[in-house]
C-alpha cells in the first residue's frame, strides 16, 4: 500500500542528533542505575536468582497485569491506562525504529506495511489517548480529591505534566503529518487524522505545518531523552525498580520471617540499626515504592493515631540510603563502613512498637514490599543489641522466659483449665491421633479456657484420639518473635521441637492463629516439620464428614472477626465462616472489612503485652464495626483478637458476648 515515509520532513542531521541524544539519555540512565545497585549491595545479602520461571510469571502478574492495583475501580483504571498506553507506545517506536533503520535502510524493505500498518497506527492512536485519559484522571484526582495516603510533591506534578506533554506532543506529530501527507489510509490514525482536520479548517499552510511538525518532532525526542536521564530522579523510576522488586522478591511463606543464625560468632550485629544492616532486597524496597499509599490506608496502627505509617518507613529507609549516599558510594565492600544510622535516627521507636504485623500493608502493597520484614528487623536491633523494649513487653518476656508463658503463671498450673475434664495427657499415653496445643492463652486467660473446654467436648463427641502435652507445654514465643527477641523465640521453639519428637501423632490441632502460623511456617526452619491444623479447619471437617451432629439450634445473629495470621498469613477465610453457619438458626452477617480486607484487632505483634499511645485504638474501631452491623455477638477464632475485642466492650460499656467459635460448635452439640 503506497504512502509517503514517516521521516518525511525529517532531515538527515535531526536523524543523527536523535540517536545522539537518546544514547547519551540511556547512558545517563544506565549509569544511574549501576551506582544504585551498588549501594543496595552495601546491604546485607544478594538479591536472588533461583526459580527464574516463577519470578517472571510473577513479574507479568504483578508488574504487567497489575493485580492489586485493579482492585480499586478508578486508581485501577487510572494507572493501567497509563501503564498500558506508555509500553504499547514505546514497542510501537521501537517497531518504528526498527522498520526505518533495519528494514529500509539495509534491506531495502518494510515491515509497517500493508494491513498490519493500519492496525499500528489504530491501536496507537488509541492507546495515545487511553494515556491522555488515565493523566488526567491522575491530575484531576490530586487536585480535587487529594486522599491523604498519596505523596503530594513537585515531582510527582512534574512526572505527570511531562508524560502528558509526551503524548500530546507526539499526537501533535502525528497530525502535522497527515494534515500535510493526506494518505488515503489516514483515517486509521483515528486520533491523529482528527486533530489534523483542525489545521485544514482554519488554512494553516504547508510550509507552516512542516515547520511545526519538524520542531515539534525534534522537542518529543528531545524530552524523551531529559526523561531518560532524570528517570531515577523523578517518581518514574518506580517503572524501572518495581518489576525488579516484584522478580526478587522472597518465596518465603507469608508466615515466616527470616531467621537469624545466633550461634554464628562472626556476627557483630543482630537486626538492623545502620543502612548497611538492612538487606539488598530491604533497600531496594525503598526504590521500588511507587508511594500510592495503599498501605497506609490499610495500616490499623496509622488509623489509630500513632507515629507508624508503612509507607514512611520504607521511604525512610530509601531517605536513609540517600542521605549515606557519598559515603556508601566510594569503591570497597560493606565491611568497614562507618556508623550510618536508620533507627531512631529516620524510623522513630514510637512508629516501631505500634506495628501489630498484621501484613495489611505487605497485603495491599502492588510491588510486593515487605514492611513487617523491615519493622521487625528494626526491632531486633533494640532488643537484641541494646535491651530496649516497652516495659510491660520485657516483663512478659522475662516470665515466659522463667515459668514458660507471659503471664508468669506456675509451671505446674498449665493443666489447670482442665479441671473436672477427663483429658487425656501425652506423657502417659505417648501416642495418638492429635495432639491439641492448648497453648497459653487456653492454659491461663479465662475466656480462651472457655475454648479449650469447648474443644476437649468436640473431640469427645466425634471421638478424636487426643491427647495434651499439659505441663510439658511451653510458650513458643511466636510474639516474641515479632517484637524482635529471636533468641527466646529460638529457645522456646527447640525445646518444644525436642517435647514434640518424644511422641507419636499425626496432627497438631491449635485454636490460637499464632500458634498455628510459626508451627506449620516457621518450624520448618528448625528442623520441626508437621501437619498442623488450625481449629476451625479442623471442625469444620468433623462436621462435614458427618462426625458431628450439631443438634442444638442457636438462634442469633453473628459477625466473624477475621484473624490476621489466620486470615492474610495463611488464607484460612472459609473454615471459621463453615463451621459457624452450620449451626442451626445462626445468622451470619459480614463487617465492612472482611476476609482478606478484615482490620486488625491490635493484639499481634506482641501489643497484647503492652500499650501504645493509640488516640482511637484498634481494638475499638473493630469492635464498632462489628457492632455497625447489627450482630448480637461477635464469633472469633483467635484468643488474642477474643481478648482484645471483650476489652474494647468493657472499655466502651458495650454488652455484646466475643465468643470463640468452637464455644458456639460445642453448645450446639446440646
Amino acid at each position: 500500500m503506497p504512502f509517503r515515509d514517516t521521516y518525511w520532513n525529517i532531515p538527515d542531521w535531526a536523524i543523527t542528533l536523535l540517536y545522539a541524544t537518546q544514547a547519551l539519555g540511556l547512558i545517563v540512565l544506565l549509569g544511574k542505575l549501576w551506582l544504585r545497585r551498588n549501594m543496595w549491595y552495601k546491604g546485607e545479602g544478594k538479591l536472588p536468582t533461583d526459580r527464574f520461571w516463577e519470578r517472571l510469571r510473577r513479574v507479568f502478574k504483578y508488574a504487567v497485569a497489575q493485580v492489586r492495583i485493579l482492585r480499586e475501580n478508578y486508581s485501577g483504571i487510572m494507572h493501567m491506562s497509563i501503564f498500558l498506553s506508555l509500553i504499547v507506545l514505546f514497542i510501537g517506536t521501537a517497531l518504528a525504529t526498527i522498520d526505518y533503520d533495519i528494514f529500509v535502510l539495509l534491506f531495502d524493505a518494510k515491515l509497517l506495511q500493508g494491513d498490519f500498518y493500519l492496525v499500528y497506527e489504530l491501536v496507537l492512536d488509541f492507546v495515545t489517548l487511553i494515556g491522555i485519559f488515565g493523566l488526567a484522571l491522575a491530575l484531576g484526582r490530586r487536585a480535587t480529591f487529594r486522599p491523604n495516603r498519596l505523596t503530594y510533591s513537585f515531582g510527582f506534578q512534574a512526572m505527570l505534566w511531562i508524560l502528558l506533554i509526551d503524548l500530546l506532543s507526539g499526537l501533535l506529530i502525528e497530525s502535522f503529518r497527515l494534515a500535510v501527507v493526506q494518505p488515503p489510509w489516514q483515517t486509521w490514525s483515528f486520533a491523529g487524522y482528527a486533530v489534523s482536520r483542525l489545521w485544514v479548517l482554519f488554512g494553516v499552510n504547508e510550509a507552516t505545518l512542516q515547520t511545526a511538525h519538524l520542531a515539534t518532532w525534534i522537542f518529543h525526542f528531545s524530552l524523551t531523552a531529559v526523561i531518560y536521564a532524570v528517570f531515577l530522579d523523578l517518581p518514574l523510576k518506580h517503572i524501572i525498580y518495581s518489576p525488579l522488586n516484584v522478580f526478587f522478591s522472597s518465596f518465603r511463606e507469608p508466615g515466616a520471617l527470616r531467621p537469624l543464625d545466633l550461634e554464628d560468632e562472626t556476627v557483630e550485629v543482630f537486626g538492623a540499626r545502620d543502612i548497611q544492616h538492612f538487606s539488598v532486597m530491604q533497600l531496594l524496597d525503598g526504590d521500588a515504592c511507587t508511594e500510592c499509599g495503599r498501605c497506609q490506608a490499610a495500616c490499623p496502627a496509622w488509623m489509630a493515631g500513632t507515629p507508624l505509617n508503612p509507607k514512611e518507613v520504607v521511604l525512610d529507609i530509601r531517605r536513609a540510603l540517600d542521605h549515606y549516599g557519598p559515603v556508601l558510594r566510594r569503591p570497597g565492600s560493606g565491611d568497614g563502613l562507618p556508623e550510618m544510622p536508620v533507627t531512631r535516627e529516620f524510623v522513630s521507636e514510637d512508629a516501631l512498637w505500634a506495628c501489630t504485623t498484621c501484613r495489611a500493608c505487605v497485603y495491599e502493597c502492588p510491588v510486593l514490599i515487605e514492611h513487617v520484614d523491615s519493622i521487625v528487623d528494626m526491632r531486633r536491633y533494640l532488643v537484641l543489641m541494646e535491651g530496649d523494649m516497652p516495659d510491660l513487653l520485657g516483663n512478659a518476656m522475662m516470665q515466659a522466659e522463667r515459668a514458660g508463658n507471659p503471664w508468669g503463671n506456675p509451671r505446674g498450673t498449665r493443666l489447670d483449665w482442665a479441671s473436672g475434664l477427663n483429658v487425656p495427657v501425652m506423657a502417659k499415653k505417648k501416642k495418638a491421633d492429635v495432639l491439641y496445643w492448648v497453648g497459653c492463652a487456653g492454659a491461663y486467660d479465662p475466656e480462651s479456657q472457655k475454648t479449650a473446654r469447648a474443644m476437649v467436648k468436640i473431640f469427645e463427641a466425634a471421638g478424636i484420639d487426643y491427647a495434651v502435652l499439659g505441663d510439658e507445654e511451653r510458650c513458643n514465643c511466636e510474639w516474641a518473635r515479632r517484637a524482635g527477641n529471636e533468641y527466646l523465640y529460638q529457645e522456646a521453639t527447640h525445646s518444644n521441637i525436642a517435647v514434640f519428637d518424644q511422641y507419636e501423632f499425626q496432627t497438631i490441632v491449635t485454636h490460637c492463629p499464632h500458634c498455628f502460623n510459626t508451627f506449620a511456617n516457621e518450624y520448618p526452619q528448625f528442623g520441626g516439620h508437621y501437619d498442623v491444623v488450625h481449629h476451625s479447619t479442623y471442625i469444620t471437617r468433623l462436621i462435614n464428614d458427618g462426625h458431628l451432629k450439631l443438634t442444638k439450634p442457636i438462634k442469633e445473629l453473628t459477625t466473624y472477626h477475621d484473624s490476621c495470621y489466620l486470615g492474610r498469613y495463611n488464607e484460612v477465610y472459609d473454615d471459621p465462616r463453615s463451621a459457624l453457619i452450620q449451626v442451626q438458626d445462626i445468622e451470619l452477617v459480614e463487617m465492612p472489612r472482611s476476609r482478606d480486607r478484615g482490620l486488625c484487632c491490635g493484639g499481634g505483634g506482641a501489643q497484647v503485652w503492652f500499650e501504645t499511645h493509640q488516640p482511637r485504638p484498634v481494638n475499638e474501631m473493630r469492635l464498632e464495626e462489628a457492632i455497625s452491623t447489627g450482630a448480637q455477638s461477635i464469633s472469633t477464632a483467635c484468643p488474642f483478637c477474643t481478648i482484645m475485642l471483650s476489652s474494647a466492650a468493657q472499655s466502651k460499656g458495650e454488652n455484646i458476648p466475643v465468643r470463640d467459635l468452637a464455644v458456639v460448635v460445642a453448645e450446639a452439640l446440646g
